[in-house]
């Protein structure tokens, strides 16, 4: 049988990563309209506001998806760690 190793380090470093790019994702404002004089062309402006539109909607997912997987690793970490404690306590209390 084989011994379970977790790399906490490697949760820590998820879990940093995660907040980072949530915090990103959530500060990105769209830039819808600004750009569309440069743009050239109405279909252009068109096209560039439906897709910032669609990308403030994905965006908004994203977010979710990624505020529910930085909440499970760490839940997982703190549960790990758990469990190594309460182990660790049961061999040395002997």
């Amino acid at each position: 049988m084989s011994d379970l190793k977790v790399d906490y380090q490697l949760l820590d470093s998820v879990e940093r990563s995660l907040s980072r790019l949530l915090s990103e994702f959530q500060n990105i404002k769209a830039q819808t309209g600004s750009y569309d004089g440069a743009m050239g062309s109405g279909a252009v402006a068109s096209a560039m506001d439906g897709f910032a539109g669609n990308w403030n909607d994905h965006r908004k997912d994203l977010i979710g998806s990624m505020q529910s997987l930085g909440e499970m690793v760490s839940q997982t970490r703190q549960q790990f760690q758990n469990t190594d404690s309460k182990l660790s306590s049961s061999l040395t209390e002997k």
